[in-house]
């Protein structure tokens, strides 16, 4: 990022406080999955499995990931006209959408089941996509404490995402990776499959 970008980049981040993301699913396997992040985009994660307890994970984007959350937030212009989110059109319930955004001026608020705006669509898929990072990893962390044959199975599904670009921050992966590489306690399969996603997220390529 030039000088230029790094200065246009840090006076978006001074105009609020504190955005959040927050689904809310009648069906599927989460009834709740929501992002909070404040100017410096650090926060938190939480998610409610049907039937479960909540969980909440602490988070801190990459440079790059921040970019992209300034990049849609700005391309909505700090969520206004929040109130013509909602398309016209009757579509199946995709899970009401809700954003919150706090500014020196006060709080803005955007409720939403599906939106035809190209940019707010764009907001909605990086976090949907960041929301998707952050649960895959959970249960990868999981797997490598109490059930480690599977991990295998969880790499596969990380690679199978990165290809298909549900991973809002890929950065964010390689504290996780890293610790599967050095595990002794893991299946060599496991640890070279993790150290080369780890290789291909470093050198920004596709993952084969």
């Amino acid at each position: 990022m030039n000088v230029l970008a790094a200065l246009l980049s840090l006076f978006a981040f001074a105009d609020f406080s504190s955005f959040s993301f927050c689904r809310e699913n009648s069906r599927g396997p989460f009834e709740l999955q929501c992002v909070q992040l404040d100017a410096e985009a650090k926060g938190e994660v939480t998610f409610r499995r049907r039937g479960a307890d909540t969980i909440s994970a602490a988070v801190q984007l990459s440079t790059a990931a921040r970019d992209r959350f300034t990049a849609v937030l700005n391309a909505t212009d700090y969520l206004k006209a929040a109130e013509t989110y909602e398309s016209g059109r009757k579509v199946a319930d995709l899970g009401r959408k809700r954003l919150t955004l706090v500014t020196p001026e006060g709080t803005k608020e955007a409720t939403y089941n599906f939106s035809d705006l190209k940019e707010v669509t764009a907001l909605t898929a990086f976090f949907e996509t960041l929301i998707n990072q952050e649960t895959i990893g959970f249960d990868l962390d999981n797997a490598i404490q109490f059930e480690r044959l599977s991990v295998p199975k969880r790499l596969d599904q990380i690679e199978n995402e990165l290809r298909s670009n549900r991973i809002a921050d890929p950065d964010r992966l390689i504290l996780l990776l890293e610790k599967i590489e050095g595990d002794q306690r893991l299946m060599n399969y496991a640890r070279t499959q993790a150290g080369r996603i780890k290789k291909q997220i470093q050198a920004k390529g596709p993952v084969r």
